[in-house]
C-alpha cells in the first residue's frame, strides 16, 4: 500500500550542498538524495562546465512537520545564495 509524504526538491548553487546536509543532519533526516543539474532561471545559466558555478538538486521525502521544519531551516539560505526549494505531494510504495 502506498503511503503518503511531502517531497522536498532544493534546486541550489553546488557550494550550498554541505550546508544543507549539515541542516538534514541537524533536523536527523538521514536519506536524501543529490544529483546535478544545469538549466537557467532567474540567477542567469548554469552550464555545470565548472564546479563553482554549477547546481544540485537534493531530494527528500519525509512528512509534513519535518518539510515545514526544513524549509524554515533552509530559509536564511536564499539570501545569498541561488535557491529554490519545492514541496509537493507524493505516494510511496516502498
Amino acid at each position: 500500500m502506498a503511503k503518503a509524504f511531502k517531497l522536498v526538491t532544493i534546486y541550489c548553487e553546488a557550494v550550498l550542498e554541505p550546508l544543507v546536509v549539515r541542516e538534514f543532519d541537524r533536523l536527523g533526516i538521514v536519506g536524501y538524495t543529490v544529483s546535478d543539474c544545469r538549466g537557467r532561471g532567474t540567477h542567469g545559466v548554469r552550464s555545470g562546465n565548472w564546479r563553482m558555478s554549477s547546481n544540485v538538486r537534493i531530494e527528500v521525502m519525509c512528512d509534513l512537520p519535518m518539510s515545514d521544519r526544513l524549509m524554515e531551516a533552509l530559509e536564511p539560505f536564499d539570501r545569498d545564495y541561488g535557491l529554490l526549494v519545492v514541496r509537493s505531494d507524493v505516494e510511496v510504495l516502498n
